[in-house]
């Protein structure tokens, strides 16, 4: 399925370090779905208007890839072009309609599907922008949430209109004040449920906390059966005014939240950027290569990487793992050898880090202050905005070493009305993950233009990347320099302080302190 995106979070690498044990409430809210499904609100009538398949075309779709997937690409998983159906839905308390888009093979029917946002009233009804039902296999169950859009496959129930709403309040508007959330949490004795205690003791993450919270709001206010809900009464004080303001809002669907629309593109390599390397490009050799000594320390970017924690709790790297070496490049002979970190049970192999690394042209790896890999199940990668180093995970492609670098030589341009501009006048995307955001869309391009300007052309290679044009022209007079055949080394910003992880776990030095300029936020972009 071509370039497969999972954006898993790591949560704040320095809460992450000290566990944060709340009690539960209850095992979990979803215990309380019948008594949702019993007092929610009758479903309101509404009117169905369908869209012709010309408006489709002319005024696009909501830009997550399963509504054009369901549509435009018969490779998707949610392919249905013949059985689907968009519509506007207008309800009498607001003269503006919702957009639902519904694949008629999907488990669940339409009246069932408009119902998740027909049993809501307006004020909050107008926190959903679009949803989507889509197609699974059989057993399958999907309930995503990117904003205030809603995708849901599978079985649902009523319930989910709730956790619909609370998704969306969350990652979209109205918003949650997240500081305000977590001195609250930090006051009360417990969170919603076991779940929700679990993600804070395993990873500093209140993402569930504050959608099990809202959760809880909401019972008090629907159900309103006696529950004693006060070891979490500041966290309540923070949610339940900001659901109350939605939920008690008259109607005429006031801030009804708008679907963003795109025109449809195809994708130029279905099978992700990792595909060029079947031809692969010559990089530079590496002239010499020495391991530190355990007595020299580690660069402290690579040690605060290496104390981040996996997803079972450990930490990624324990200080007699960690080795780290200089590395000289042969197109780099008058600079500094690159600090090179790698733990010893790592699937990347020292020379295979080193011969990827060194297909990075000269001038783009000078962004790069460290590179660390680690062991992990999926090859991916992450870029530390701030610190300039890249981790590598599991066993990645030379791609991978492309892209994350690219990210260090972005600095803001994807945002630039110039990148815009490129962006909205081409007709394809580079690749699926590309399409997450326009930082991942520069990091995309700038793969496919190093290929394109390492000695063989995408078109010699078999792509015709016209529909790109635009894209790459902006990211050539930008920066294209860096990314060249034969480009140059520069003086890359000094390497990070070299600390001792004794010392530094003992506590005894002030450099094991989290960086201030490092908000601790990670996200590992895995790839097949």
């Amino acid at each position: 399925m071509g370039l497969v995106t999972v954006l898993s979070q790591l949560m704040l690498l320095g809460l992450a370090s000290s566990q944060i044990v709340k009690d539960p409430l209850m095992e979990r809210v979803r215990d309380l779905d019948g008594e949702f499904a019993a007092a929610l609100p009758d479903p309101q009538k509404y009117t169905l208007k369908t869209w012709p398949a010309e408006d489709i075309t002319r005024r696009g779709m909501p830009p997550d890839i399963a509504w054009g997937g369901s549509v435009n690409e018969p490779q998707s998983r949610f392919y249905c072009r013949d059985d689907f159906s968009i519509y506007n839905v207008t309800f009498p308390d607001c003269p503006e309609p919702w957009l639902v888009g519904h694949c008629a093979k999907a488990e669940m029917d339409r009246e069932a599907s408009m119902n998740l946002i027909a049993r809501l009233p307006s004020g909050a009804r107008a926190a959903i922008s679009d949803l989507l039902v889509v197609a699974l296999e059989k057993g399958l169950v999907l309930r995503h949430g990117q904003g205030n859009s809603a995708l849901f496959g599978g079985v649902f129930r009523p319930a989910d209109s709730l956790k619909m709403l609370a998704t969306a309040m969350y990652h979209g508007y109205p918003g949650i004040p997240n500081d305000d959330f977590v001195k609250a949490v930090a006051a009360d004795t417990c969170v919603g449920d076991k779940p929700a205690a679990d993600n804070l003791k395993k990873d500093g993450s209140y993402r569930t906390a504050i959608e099990s919270g809202l959760m809880i709001a909401a019972y008090l206010k629907i159900v309103k059966p006696p529950l004693d809900a006060s070891c979490m009464r500041n966290q309540l004080n923070v949610l339940e005014p900001i659901l109350n303001k939605l939920w008690d809002a008259k109607t005429g669907c006031p801030n009804k939240v708008a679907p963003k629309l795109i025109q449809h593109k195809s994708v130029l390599f279905r099978n992700g950027l990792g595909e060029l390397g079947s031809d692969p490009i010559q990089g530079a050799k590496s002239t010499e290569v020495t391991k530190w000594d355990k007595s020299e320390g580690v660069p402290e970017y690579c040690w605060k990487m290496a104390e981040g924690k996996r997803d079972d709790g450990r930490v990624r790297c324990t200080a007699d793992r960690l080795d780290v070496y200089n590395v000289t490049y042969s197109d780099c002979l008058d600079q500094d050898p690159w600090a090179i970190c790698r733990c010893n049970d790592a699937q990347q192999s020292l020379d295979k880090m080193v011969e990827y690394f060194g297909r990075v042209p000269a001038g783009l790896r000078s962004r790069v202050r460290h590179l660390i890999a680690f062991e992990d199940n999926s090859p991916g990668g992450v870029r530390v905005g701030p610190w300039n180093i890249i981790a590598i995970y599991g066993d990645a492609s030379d791609s991978v070493y492309m892209h994350e670098s690219g990210h260090c030589t972005d600095r803001d341009f994807s945002q630039s009305e110039a990148f815009q501009k490129a962006k909205a006048a081409d007709s394809c995307w580079p690749s699926e993950y590309s399409r997450s955001n326009d930082r991942e869309l520069f990091a995309e391009l700038g793969v496919a233009y190093l290929y394109d300007n390492s000695g063989k052309t995408l078109r010699e290679r078999g792509y015709d990347a016209s529909c790109l044009g635009n894209e790459l022209k902006a990211l050539g007079e930008y920066v294209g320099s860096e990314y060249k055949k034969g480009s140059k080394c520069f003086k890359r910003e000094p390497n990070s302080k070299i600390i001792h992880p004794a010392e530094a776990q003992a506590g005894r030095i002030e450099a094991t302190t989290m960086s201030e300029e490092f908000d601790g936020t990670v996200e590992i972009e895995t790839f097949p």
